[in-house]
């Protein structure tokens, strides 16, 4: 069997151990226990750790921390991550800052925003070093105006879509290239949020990039959350960057978007959304097309309280879709109390008939305190390892005005074992001790 123990000592800070070398197989490494820094950066009280720590059905791992082989200027605080696989690699894009909120701003140096990759083709058993993607170049000008960024693959090439531009690799991530001449946006609305986290591709509209349109300047400068996007927008390309086009679909009321979140399986798409209106649900959409028009609707997952960032993925071993939703102020079903995700699913024809009514299969990831002490999630991107039996989340942890770390969590597809030992967990007297600090 192999030592985790002895990896940890011989590896690297930002490289972690993800243990997922055999499907249905899971190793567990000891970091909560040996390094404080990483431990107090994740969040979790021993007690949640000791959950992901007795089981091989779930894991949690460090990724990429804030040491000094990482640092850049003062940009110690590692947010945002979203992830694609190509054959047998992960690519982890994520942002590098001084902050999530609260240090001054003449502390931003121009090294900071979404613009790092990271690799592993072992499962998360180890990663490589950090590369700037921004190093490739920018284009002058684009229609997106917000915060966020995409990442997909097609055709052996991984794909980046940012506010700056459109990068490609040809050889899973190691390195980058800008996308193409500077292209011209006359067939696509002026102003766009940012490009939404998952890319899709298809033979008539090539690379797709979903976002949304009709946001307030209100909410371009961070005063108003309820002044969300009013239009689903995809910009794309059938010829994978030399034109552009786009296509829009107004949103129902109570639906308001800024980050997209959509899943592609079977030549159909569906969304699981941030629904921007305070008080409510997250939004969900679907086609059995693939394309336009979508079917809306406001889930029954919530209330979101204060907005964060979901996922949605197909599980092909169990059929079925599957949602995981941030829920900051600790609602929704499971403990309650404190920031975590919470995990759902429906079958494909559920959701294309327009049911809401998500299952509730556990509570993945319970943090110490609600939002504000604790920061972090951001738990859209997730990727699916078949050969693995994994679906792997990566979220970040830590101190929205100091520091924070990328971690990977890890589930096994079969789901039901999954959903069978969160809920047990939560039964238990462990669940409602006081967290350590």
């Amino acid at each position: 069997m192999f030592n985790t123990k002895n990896f940890i000592k011989n590896c690297c800070l930002f490289l972690s151990c993800s243990g997922a070398l055999f499907a249905g197989e899971q190793l567990h490494s000891d970091w909560y226990h040996t390094n404080a820094q990483i431990r107090t950066l994740s969040q979790l009280s021993s007690d949640e750790f000791d959950k992901f720590s007795n089981s091989a059905l779930i894991d949690v791992e460090p990724v990429i921390a804030p040491n000094k082989e990482n640092l850049v200027g003062a940009n110690d605080y590692y947010m945002w991550p979203i992830a694609t696989i190509i054959e047998d690699t992960m690519v982890v894009l994520y942002s590098r800052s001084t902050c999530h909120w609260g240090k001054e701003k003449s502390q931003n140096d121009g090294q900071g925003g979404i613009r790092m990759t990271i690799t592993s083709s072992d499962g998360g058993l180890t990663w490589s070093k950090p590369v700037d993607v921004l190093q490739a170049g920018r284009w002058e000008k684009t229609p997106f105006k917000g915060f966020g960024g995409g990442i997909g693959s097609h055709g052996g090439i991984v794909y980046i879509a940012l506010t700056q531009g459109i990068y490609r690799s040809a050889d899973k991530g190691r390195t980058w290239s800008l996308l193409g001449e500077e292209p011209q946006w006359d067939q696509v609305p002026k102003t766009l949020w940012a490009p939404g986290m998952r890319l899709t591709f298809d033979d008539k509209h090539g690379l797709t990039i979903w976002t949304t349109s009709g946001f307030s300047q209100d909410y371009l400068q961070r005063r108003d959350h309820n002044a969300y996007g009013t239009h689903m927008v995809s910009v794309y390309s059938p010829d994978f960057g030399r034109t552009w086009k786009s296509e829009s679909q107004p949103l129902p009321d109570g639906l308001r978007l800024s980050e997209v979140t959509p899943i592609q399986f079977n030549n159909k798409i569906a969304f699981f959304l941030r629904n921007g209106l305070k008080k409510t649900c997250f939004g969900q959409g679907f086609s059995e097309t693939g394309w336009f028009p979508f079917t809306f609707a406001i889930s029954n997952i919530g209330p979101v309280g204060i907005v964060d960032t979901p996922d949605i993925q197909y599980n092909p071993r169990t059929q079925r879709m599957e949602a995981a939703a941030p829920h900051r102020k600790g609602l929704g079903p499971g403990p309650q109390g404190q920031m975590k995700v919470n995990l759902y699913s429906m079958t494909p024809a559920e959701m294309a008939a327009g049911e809401t009514a998500w299952r509730y299969d556990g509570t993945l990831i319970r943090y110490k305190n609600l939002f504000g002490k604790s920061d972090g999630f951001n738990v859209v991107g997730s990727v699916v390892d078949e050969t693995r039996n994994r679906r792997f989340f990566h979220v970040w942890g830590g101190n929205g005005t100091n520091t924070a770390a990328v971690f990977q969590y890890s589930i096994s597809l079969d789901t039901d074992k999954v959903s069978g030992y969160l809920r047990n967990f939560y039964k238990t007297a462990k669940s409602t001790k006081t967290p350590n600090p």
